[in-house]
């Protein structure tokens, strides 16, 4: 049985408990994150926002109303429940990080940047806060910046792979391929079946050859 056909023999469970309990919020939120899971997010969302009726104190009911929001491209309303589960709980971590994915999607770009700082300073010795604002000052195209952040995250976790790959793949965008070299075979020590940074450390390899 595949994992989507198992998601949705529970979802017919629940349902099933919720002619019982047609408004208990718990099932609700499951109905919701098991439409999630298999990519309805419409039906995730009217699911979500009946339990977030019943229950509007509960953070990661807002939470997942968040998320189904944004993955129906709705960053507006994604924002402002993420905005929700932090009235009720401020160093909620996953909101505040998904928050900062909407306000960037919305072209809020410094209120975005201020989110990932605010991240790395609420838990500074977390190696994720510290990627994704290199992944955020990536997009922006602030190559030297990101690469100082990726090399944070694999300061406080040096087995941090997609870390060593994003700093392999700058450095050979940019041309310098030794460098990029180096991080390649640094992050595969940590693990050796990184596909992705296989892929790169043989196209570096490539770079290096033609450039000879």
């Amino acid at each position: 049985m595949s994992k989507s056909e198992i998601i949705s023999q529970q979802l017919e469970e629940i349902k099933l408990e919720l002619k019982e309990r047609p408004e208990d919020p718990d099932l609700l939120n499951d109905l919701g994150v098991g439409y999630y899971l298999l990519g309805k997010y419409a039906n995730a969302i009217i699911q979500l926002k009946k339990a977030s009726e019943l229950h509007p104190d509960s953070v990661n009911i807002q939470f997942n109303l968040g998320n189904a929001y944004s993955e129906n491209g709705q960053a507006e309303k994604a924002t402002d429940a993420y905005l929700r589960a932090l009235d009720l709980n401020p160093s909620h971590i996953p909101s505040l990080n998904n928050l900062a994915d909407c306000y960037e999607l919305m072209g809020h770009l410094e209120k975005s940047h201020e989110l990932f700082h605010y991240l790395i300073k609420i838990d500074p010795d977390n190696a994720l806060p510290y990627f994704n604002l290199g992944n955020f000052l990536l997009r922006q195209n602030q190559h030297i910046e990101a690469v100082k952040a990726y090399e944070d995250a694999i300061k406080r976790d040096s087995s941090f792979t997609d870390a060593y790959f994003n700093i392999a793949w700058v450095l050979k965008k940019a041309g310098v391929y030794d460098r990029a070299l180096e991080f390649a075979n640094s992050g595969l020590l940590k693990d050796s079946s990184h596909s992705d940074l296989l892929a790169l450390k043989g196209e570096i390899k490539e770079a290096i050859s033609k450039k000879n």
